[in-house]
């Protein structure tokens, strides 16, 4: 049966803009306006005019439980615009967006947004499950009609509609193919995990350290800490694994403060060069990225997870449609040479 989302893809545009040009209503270019006409009618779409209808008549509120836009130096900003831009597009079908925000790194603040969203009533939830382990004991609390969807982690064996992530332990293992080509030679490699406990960051973890598990001419030293958003302290761990390691060739961290590194390297002035892996594209990321003391970033197309997270509850609970119970985001590797094609903003 053709969908609103089949009539999408085969006319290359969203879902909105079909939307648009089926109930004649908002701005659509001219190209986009013939291209949908033309899926329509190759699909032999026909709309369910009563049950559009019915839905037409209601309004959908979608709660959204996620660490504050700013935490991780504005990493959180990025899947909230993705979230912000899908909410647009569906203002006509009456989709209202309300967030729950959270300390990332706070269980109570954590606990606290979950016990707020199980007081009110929602028609789908879309949340990034920063800490596992209270993450679990929210999920199995929602009511049973509820719809959720995963963004930027999972949690495994729970029961939501879909998740919309990377395959964190294939991005583990290719950070861990990326160091030891840029190593070459045996040496000491650091890798640093930011707690508190995240299933998505431990896969991270896991897979680079599979990777090594093959290459035992590299000794691994795994550092710990909770030292987000205090370079005081992360300064101290740095200076604490290179004492450690007088032949560190490598540092791997887990999640987007890779710049935390980058920076101590830089302010330490250290000779010898020490290569640099870790995760997303934000500005001081970026910035060492183009310098050199940041090596490689991972990405993970954090905006387009948010913007997937919508419109996956507007497909389920809006349109009825069958949704996929994983969507992967591909695992981009970004270098100096490359980043400005990642960065540019489409018109």
């Amino acid at each position: 049966m053709a969908t609103i989302k089949k009539i999408a893809e085969k006319a290359g545009v969203s879902i909105g803009t079909v939307d648009r040009v089926i109930h004649n209503r908002g701005y659509v270019s001219e190209d986009a306006e013939i291209r949908v006409k033309k899926a329509i009618k190759k699909l032999n779409y026909t709309p369910n005019i009563f049950a559009r209808q019915l839905k037409l008549s209601k309004t959908f509120n979608f709660g959204v439980l996620m660490p504050e836009f700013s935490q991780d130096c504005g990493y959180w900003q990025m899947p909230g615009n993705g979230i912000q831009k899908a909410q647009k597009e569906l203002e006509s079908h009456r989709i209202k967006v309300r967030y729950y925000h959270y300390d990332r790194y706070s269980p109570m603040s954590f606990a606290r947004a979950c016990e707020e969203v199980l007081s009110v009533d929602l028609d789908g939830l879309l949340m990034a499950p920063a800490i596992s382990s209270i993450a679990q004991e929210f999920v199995v609390k929602l009511p049973e009609n509820l719809p959720y969807v995963y963004f930027d982690s999972t949690v495994p064996e729970t029961n939501c509609l879909s998740s919309i992530v990377q395959d964190s332990f294939l991005s583990g293992q290719l950070a861990g193919r990326l160091m030891q080509l840029l190593c070459y030679n045996p040496g000491k490699i650091a890798v640093i995990r930011i707690l508190p406990e995240d299933f998505h960051i431990d896969e991270r973890v896991k897979g680079f350290q599979n990777f090594f598990a093959r290459h035992s001419q590299f000794q691994l030293s795994q550092y710990d800490t909770y030292c987000h958003g205090k370079e005081d302290e992360f300064s101290q761990l740095m200076k604490k694994i290179i004492d450690e390691n007088k032949d560190l060739k490598g540092i791997f961290i887990s999640n987007a403060l890779t710049y935390y590194v980058a920076n101590v390297l830089n302010e330490k002035k250290i000779q010898r060069k020490i290569f640099v892996i870790g995760y997303d594209l934000l500005d001081q990321n970026i910035q060492y990225l183009k310098n050199g003391l940041i090596d490689f970033l991972i990405n993970q197309q954090s905006e387009q997870q948010g913007y997937q997270g919508i419109y996956t509850l507007f497909r389920r609970i809006v349109l009825n449609e069958t949704v996929p119970e994983k969507i992967m985001m591909p695992i981009d590797i970004i270098t100096k040479e490359n980043v400005d094609y990642y960065t540019m903003k489409v018109k």
